[in-house]
């Protein structure tokens, strides 16, 4: 059976209010464990884009490679 698995970012809000942060990456690691978790401490759910956009273009870029 051919390997199927593909990279994964999993980018997270470290501020959301629809999500706690620390308990969606522990738990996306342990379903997914060659996932990579990146955590954006100073962003809300909805300024995700807006927060920090360098940071946040870098990561997936990096990522990509």
């Amino acid at each position: 059976m051919p390997d199927l698995r593909v990279p994964l970012l999993v980018l997270l809000a470290g501020r959301s209010r629809t999500h706690r942060a620390a308990e969606a990456a522990d738990r996306v690691r342990r379903t997914l464990p060659e996932a990579e978790v990146a955590l954006l401490p100073d962003a809300t759910h909805h300024s995700l884009p807006l927060t920090e956009p360098a940071r946040l273009d870098a990561r997936p870029l990096a990522f990509l490679g």
